[in-house]
């Protein structure tokens, strides 16, 4: 028996699903079979039916085609054989078979050599029979008796492979199904007393057809939620979004409508009563009920979501957030950009992500991802340590200081590769030779040459035991690239991802809840390979493909009913209702989505009613959200070039709305910043409370009421270096320095400015006759370039400074350097630290270049020494061009009276 319910109000028709529950008879243990299209509507069923009745339980969530697979589970005991992963892999071995190779080469040419190409085919020609088999079912027959049906040249090698797959089509599987239900009926009405379908806004009629054949042996019953119950549609909205409405519309007897009006008055509500009695002629009311929001980026949306969600908490306070919800058209793309304004804004909306993909945030997923699909190509200093910045990954190591290992891996000069070539000298940038000179600086006490290798020295500490960790975490990472080349099974595949990668890279806590949840998300996505009757062993390659599709890329759980605002992809939550709805990323390129058919799939040779249309999907989906919207709706898109300014239109369903409407104020236009002076005015559609309102100027430290008592000498000096830096950086606050923490991955070929610097300052300290020892080891040790340009690079610094280095010596010989601490006392401050550069009594100091704070700097310290009575003389040094050439100029600091040199400190002070 067939019973239709319909309404354009999910809550009436979900009042009716409650009274038919609550006052069912029969077996009170029976489980109530409801069969749904989302997770979504399932989570809100569940809340709402035990809200209506008290308690809901014993109940069974299906899908359309689970329910076809569990009757003909329950009529014939087995599992049907032909479902897309079955023949999948089918495809796979054909398409690599000779039979096919010389039948169609040009298709096989597409694949020559090249595994993953073929699998991707198949994947793709397996999910088209599926179709085919819903969409096109007598073309699959005349397949079947030798004929053709249409005239693409893709059809004859699709036929070749359907025959070959001798799979049972479903057409076939479903009568077969007729005559077994016919025999079984008891069984059918004991299993399925009462079959529930809820909510569906899409039927195949080869579905249909079957579920209306099952009525015959069960109570069947239809709660259908449409715009109207017209055949025809007059209004705007209906005629541009309703196209798969008016088809479902077709399908049914809907003589029992149940029309729910929006009696609250509002411009939306207005809008939703015009589609419900398929009228026109709408008068604009500015409201607030109904906004659009012209963007320059996703990031700004964001912001005005927050500021949006912000000022209705303030002004309703019967607004709960589990009261919105939040629809994004890529929730991958908007996720990270909520939750960075969401969680640094001044109050707190707490807000859950449902239905992201797997491979987003923190997550195993993330984790084995970025293992899996890291090569060897990226075996570098940058990205291996980047890696364990991951923080499953990190901690499944051991890891505590992650800085310390950046900074030991840059030290250690390791830069890329494992074990690299000899003879171009690249082995010194590789991981084998820098952890094993991190090995080295363990077993040895020495930092002298070892087996060609200098002992990395720094390894002293309870934080060096990280070094060691990283050296394993190095080693299981190759080990893993080593699979790359291997080829196993689909089961052997799966094995070795749990345990080689999984259990020993992975950190999970047993005990959290999510982290079960997510590790038997898991295996249920690698299930289809435990029956799989392919034994035919695949690249790695191959396997990571499938892993995309099925785990990496797979949405997650869909969480409904937290109590927090709901943010989330749209078909999950299609058509839910909620008192204020909100959708972003309305993007003309984005939605609707497009139809793209390849070449070969012959489901766009021509369309049929019922056929797949993503664009009229989406349409029809924007439509209920419109509809679902209780007390205001919230669009948002980005509309406007952060480049050149210039108007980027909407989505069409947008621009339609927009028309309909007949007024422009509907169209919110936000600035390119949040701190935007246009927030500032008087206006009730733009307003923030993420910035402050009014901008001050730079805020200096405050003053005290006493002068500075503590200088060191260091920052004394470099303030007559340089007073403005010093000002921006000690006063201010502000540094335009921007340190670059990032590994190099590629080696040294030139030496930028502080390198030589450096290397000079070694190089002058020197004899030589152990310059070539010397050049050897900055070569392997990475301060200098590679083979025979390290060379050249050191012979060019050690001719430029061979002068300077002559005199240097020549001044300092037979002299003891000792490091002198200053300790002065004037006017009030005190000036301390050390100056380094003084030989006995005399002061000498060089410089490699004739910039004017170099000999700014030994006048200054030179003050300070004499003003202590450390010295007798000072002497500055530098190197100067002079027509070409490179000379050495000596200046003598006059001597200054410890007096003289304390009035003159005095009034540098």
């Amino acid at each position: 028996m067939v019973t239709v319910h319909s309404s354009n109000h999910l809550e009436r028709l979900c009042l009716t699903l409650a009274d038919h529950v609550s006052n069912a008879s029969g077996d009170p243990f029976r489980k109530e079979i409801i069969i749904t299209q989302s997770a979504g509507m399932n989570a809100w069923l569940k809340t709402e039916l035990a809200r209506i009745n008290g308690i809901f339980a014993n109940f069974e969530f299906q899908n359309q085609d689970g329910l076809f697979a569990g009757l003909h589970l329950l009529l014939f005991g087995e599992t049907i054989s032909n479902e897309v992963d079955a023949i999948k892999y089918k495809i796979y071995a054909f398409l690599g078979s000779d039979d096919f190779k010389a039948e169609f080469p040009e298709v096989a040419g597409y694949y020559k050599d090249n595994d993953l190409r073929r699998f991707q085919l198949a994947s793709r020609i397996a999910d088209l029979f599926d179709q085919y088999q819903l969409y096109r079912h007598e073309m699959i027959e005349k397949w079947e008796n030798g004929k053709m049906v249409t005239e693409n040249s893709a059809e004859k090698w699709e036929k070749w492979l359907w025959l070959k797959l001798e799979a049972e089509s479903k057409d076939k599987i479903r009568q077969r199904m007729y005559e077994a239900m016919e025999a079984r009926q008891e069984e059918i009405r004991k299993r399925y007393p009462v079959i529930s379908f809820f909510g569906i806004t899409v039927y195949t009629r080869f579905h249909l057809d079957f579920f209306l054949e099952l009525s015959k042996y069960t109570k069947v019953t239809f709660y259908l939620c449409l715009p109207s119950d017209q055949k025809k549609f007059q209004n705007e909205l209906l005629s541009g979004y309703g196209a798969k409405a008016l088809e479902l519309v077709e399908m049914f007897d809907l003589a029992g409508f149940m029309p729910e009006k929006n009696e609250s008055g509002t411009f939306l509500a207005q809008l939703q009563n015009q589609v419900l009695n398929n009228t026109s002629n709408l008068t604009f009311t500015d409201d607030g009920s109904l906004l659009v929001n012209c963007c320059y980026t996703p990031v700004r949306e964001a912001e005005c979501l927050y500021n949006y969600l912000l000022d209705l908490f303030d002004k309703d306070h019967s607004l709960k957030p589990g009261d919105v919800l939040v629809m994004a058209t890529d929730i991958n793309k908007y996720e990270p950009f909520i939750k960075a304004v969401f969680r640094n804004a001044p109050v707190t909306i707490p807000f859950q992500v449902s239905g992201a993909a797997n491979n987003s945030g923190d997550s195993i997923v993330a984790s084995l991802e970025l293992l899996l699909t890291f090569t060897e190509d990226e075996l570098t200093s940058e990205k291996v340590v980047s890696l364990l910045e991951q923080k499953r990954i990190g901690r499944r190591f051991g890891i505590q200081d992650i800085s310390y290992v950046r900074s030991a891996v840059r030290k250690a000069n390791i830069r890329f590769g494992r074990e690299n070539c000899k003879n171009d000298d690249t082995q010194y940038v590789s991981w084998k030779h820098g952890l094993e000179k991190i090995v080295l600086g363990y077993a040895m006490l020495t930092d002298e040459e070892f087996d060609y290798k200098y002992p990395f020295s720094e390894v002293e500490g309870a934080a060096s035991y990280d070094l060691l960790r990283l050296k394993a975490f190095v080693e299981q990472l190759e080990s893993l690239l080593d699979l790359h080349r291997m080829q196993k099974t689909p089961a052997g595949w799966k094995k070795i991802l749990f345990e080689r990668v999984i259990d020993p890279m992975i950190f999970r806590d047993d005990f959290s809840k999510d982290d079960r949840a997510e590790l038997s998300s898991v295996y249920h996505a690698l299930s289809f390979t435990d029956n799989l009757e392919f034994h035919e062993e695949l690249p790695f390659s191959v396997f990571l493909d499938e892993l995309k599709s099925k785990l990496f890329t797979a949405s997650r759980e869909s969480k409904l009913n937290t109590g927090r605002v709901t943010v989330s992809s749209p078909i999950p939550v299609r058509g839910l209702p909620f008192r204020v709805i909100c959708f972003m990323g309305l993007d003309n390129d984005i939605f609707p989505g497009k139809d793209r058919f390849e070449g070969f799939d012959l489901l766009g040779e021509e369309y049929l009613p019922g056929d797949r249309s993503k664009k009229e999907t989406d349409k029809y989906l924007f439509l209920d959200t419109l509809l679902a919207a209780r007390e205001k709706l919230w669009l948002s898109y980005t509309g406007l070039s952060n480049k050149d300014n210039k108007d980027i239109p909407p989505s069409i369903v947008v621009d339609t709305l927009l028309d309909y409407s007949g007024s422009e104020s509907l169209l919110v236009r936000h600035p390119l910043h949040g701190f935007s002076a246009r927030y500032q005015k008087e206006n009730i559609q733009l307003f923030t409370f993420l910035y402050a309102e009014k901008h001050g100027g730079f805020a200096t430290k405050e003053k005290g009421t006493s002068e500075m008592k503590e200088l060191t000498v260091s920052s004394f000096v470099k303030f007559f270096e340089n007073p403005m830096e010093w000002y921006f950086n000690t006063v201010l606050g502000i540094k335009y320095e921007e340190n670059d923490d990032t590994l190099p991955e590629t080696e040294l070929f030139s030496l930028d400015s502080l390198q030589e610097w450096s290397f000079k300052q070694d190089l002058l300290k020197i004899d030589q006759d152990t310059l070539d020892l010397f050049i050897q080891k900055g070569i392997k040790e990475g301060e200098l370039p590679l083979k025979n340009l390290g060379r050249l690079t050191a012979e060019e610094l050690d001719e430029e400074i061979a002068g300077l280095r002559t005199k240097f010596k020549e001044l300092t010989a037979d002299k003891i350097l000792k490091p002198i601490m200053i300790n002065l006392e004037i006017t009030g401050s005190r000036i301390s630290g050390p100056i380094e550069g003084v030989y006995g009594r005399e002061y000498i100091t060089y410089a490699f270049s004739d910039r004017p704070k170099y000999k700014v700097r030994a006048y200054v310290n030179a003050l300070l020494l004499f003003a202590e009575g450390k010295i007798v003389s000072a002497t500055f040094l530098n190197l100067k061009k002079n027509n070409g050439h490179i000379v050495v100029q000596e200046d003598k600091i006059t001597i200054i009276e410890p007096d003289k040199a304390t009035n003159e400190l005095t009034a540098l002070i």
